[in-house]
């Protein structure tokens, strides 16, 4: 299982660097690659673009996808994770588009 984590603002680095420190396998994903190596980089190389083909192919069946983006991403990462058997994560609220989700997941 892998935990593929989405965005590296401010309130998500210290949940990010705790997973990472005990073991855990997390791919980090974010717009500017070089602000999460700055954040995470002494921990980690397993770090990408965000780009939603590259996380698509990445994603397997079990693996989790954590969402600290802007909340209009967080739909369309669900519904890819659901597509891929993955489970979603978010740390925000949920939107009536999101709440439609349920039944597909």
């Amino acid at each position: 299982m892998t935990i593929h984590w989405c965005g590296t603002g401010l309130s998500a680095i210290p949940g990010l660097r705790r997973l990472i420190e005990n073991g855990h396998e997390v791919v980090v994903w974010n717009r500017t690659p070089e602000k999460a190596q700055a954040a995470v980089g002494d921990l980690t190389d397993a770090i990408r673009a965000f780009d939603m083909d590259a996380l698509e192919t990445a994603l397997a069946p079990g693996d989790v996808v954590v969402s600290m983006l802007p909340g209009d991403w967080h739909v369309p990462l669900a519904r890819l994770a659901i597509s891929k058997g993955a489970h979603f994560v978010s740390s925000s609220y949920i939107a009536p588009d999101m709440r439609a989700l349920d039944s597909a997941a």
